[in-house]
């Protein structure tokens, strides 16, 4: 069974795979438990003890929720883990230890109380400050053995909670307590006992929940169950776009590129950037609305849209999982997309012809347009032929087909097939199709004969 550890300052990877088999990760900032998802084998349990907070969005407690209710479980201990496990457990995120059993009781309340100063990963997360539930679990243990007393206890744990998180450290305490005039004895009594004495309430409670872990993945248990129905927001679906975002990686086999690696490629082509990001705009609307409007696409629907994108790749099933790096959980959030789409543009036909009108308007393009639509128009009424068909007219369908895609691409064979084409084409069906190529026909014949200049037709997709 796969675990993922978000850990750091509390307890490096190291000691993390001392006490459990692991995939250990840096502390987690918001979208990580997300992006943990898309790892291959998917995670049975997510354990998070460390998380960012102050210089990055820290982890969302929806996408908590969505990992459980993709099976997952989620334990979370000592730190941000605490926190959030004292917020989501009524969910069924396992909270372990004392520090989130104080939260869940009210007994703290404040997430200055397990915040530390940190270094970065190059230097192992390490820690540069004490944290608030670490000082009052010491204070509290040096009272008990009789280090120090009531007075001295109560000074210093103020002190420190009226401290930035990132300025309380043993050193300053201390000096601190010289400061104020308490009792000399007892503050080198405190200075004598704390490098054995001292409580690391967090590390306690980080590999207590390791071990508890270690004992309930032993079970072999079920996929996580969820009580509650996730919902998804607007707000949601940008959330998982970006935790979607930079750097995700595409794999083929021992190959692996980061997405900023496939954009640079792609940005090095100006024009094919523009219509790429364009489209992939598009994309992105569409499919929030779809998520807004619906929940996920039905087996049969997702089934659809694999046959539809086969015949437009025009390949094999294994060929075009190869080349366009799908496998596992991409392949299904693909094809999930893809069904998704399809349902959507349906919905949105009418308001896309509009859109495109005032596309054409904002991009300079209409003009020419109207003059030939105007110009056909004009042809085909002189013609008699304003009213024509493939029915009524003395050329078949795939004549029609094979005469277009010899005009618009004279040195390719027609390798998509005709249906395929229509859509990409944005005609309703193949018959509305090649309606319009019969009268592109006879415009160009009409053309030929009087000796008129025509603008080209020719497409400039490949």
């Amino acid at each position: 069974m796969s675990v993922v550890v978000f850990c750091g300052p509390t307890l490096s990877a190291a000691e993390v795979s001392e006490q459990i088999d692991a995939v250990c990760l840096p502390p987690a900032r918001h979208g990580d438990i997300l992006r943990a998802l898309n790892m291959v084998p998917r995670p049975r349990v997510i354990a998070l003890i460390d998380g960012l907070f102050r210089t990055v969005p820290a982890v969302r407690h929806k996408e908590i929720l969505w990992a459980m209710s993709k099976g997952v479980h989620v334990f979370g201990a000592a730190s941000m883990g605490a926190l959030r496990a004292a917020e989501l457990t009524e969910y069924g995120m396992v909270g372990v230890g004392s520090i989130f059993s104080d939260y869940l009781s009210g007994r703290i309340e404040d997430d200055d109380e397990v915040a530390v100063e940190h270094g970065p990963a190059e230097l192992g997360f390490m820690q540069l400050s004490d944290a608030m539930v670490d000082i009052r679990a010491t204070l509290a243990a040096a009272l008990r053995e009789s280090i120090i007393g009531k007075q001295l206890a109560d000074c210093s744990l103020s002190w420190a909670k009226e401290r930035f998180y990132a300025h309380r450290n043993w050193a300053d305490l201390v000096a601190y307590a010289r400061s104020t005039g308490c009792d000399a004895s007892e503050i080198e009594a405190l200075e004598a006992w704390l490098p054995t004495g001292r409580i690391n309430l967090k590390r306690h409670d980080a590999l207590e929940m390791l071990v508890a872990i270690r004992d309930f993945i032993a079970t072999d248990p079920p996929p996580f169950l969820p009580r509650y129905n996730f919902e998804r927001t607007e707000v949601w679906e940008l959330d998982y776009e970006a935790a979607r975002a930079l750097p995700r990686a595409v794999s083929n086999d021992a190959k692996t590129l980061l997405m900023q690696d496939i954009l640079d490629e792609l940005r090095l082509v100006p024009r094919d950037f523009a219509s790429v990001q364009k489209e992939a705009l598009t994309r992105m609307l569409l499919l929030r609305e779809a998520r807004r409007r619906r929940g996920d696409p039905e087996p049969e629907e997702k089934e659809q849209a694999l046959k539809y994108w086969l015949r437009e790749q025009g390949v094999s099933l294994r060929d075009a999982l190869d080349q366009n790096r799908l496998v596992g959980e991409e392949l299904d959030h693909f094809l999930n997309g893809e069904a998704l789409i399809r349902s959507a543009a349906s919905s949105f036909d009418a308001m896309a012809h509009n859109g495109i009108i005032d596309t054409l308007r904002s991009r300079g393009m209409l003009r020419p347009l109207v003059e030939r639509a105007e110009a056909k128009q004009h042809a085909l009424r002189a013609m008699g032929k304003e009213a024509a068909t493939t029915q009524t007219g003395s050329i078949p369908p795939a004549a029609l087909v094979g005469w277009f895609w010899r005009q618009t691409f004279p040195d390719e064979m027609q390798m998509i097939p005709v249906e395929a084409l229509a859509v990409r084409l944005g005609f309703a069906d193949t018959s509305d199709m090649t309606r319009a190529l019969l009268r592109e026909y006879l415009f160009s014949e009409y053309a030929r004969e009087h000796d008129l200049p025509i603008r080209s037709s020719r497409l400039t997709w490949e």
